[in-house]
């Protein structure tokens, strides 16, 4: 009995250590994708066309045509918070 805890121990351990890796993983690193900043972009400025997407820091740069105009719209990579 004692030779299956010992064996089962090594797997426990690697199991809690994982769990504790996942958990301390930064919410920063939980991104909105590109694609989601762009749509959220978009519903901002409605009628508008995408030009393109660059991650800038913690802030998505996502360039749209409105008619004319090329606007720049800031999307928060972390909670997809649109501002212009």
């Amino acid at each position: 009995m004692n030779s299956d805890r010992a064996r089962r121990l090594p797997l426990t351990l690697a199991a809690a250590l994982l769990a504790a890796a996942l958990l301390a993983v930064p919410a920063a690193a939980q991104q909105v994708p590109p694609s989601d900043a762009v749509k959220l972009a978009l519903q901002a400025v409605p009628g508008a066309e995408p030009l393109g997407v660059k991650l800038k820091g913690d802030h998505y740069v996502v360039r749209l045509k409105q008619g004319g105009t090329v606007i720049q719209v800031l999307v928060d990579a972390n909670t997809g918070q649109v501002s212009q």
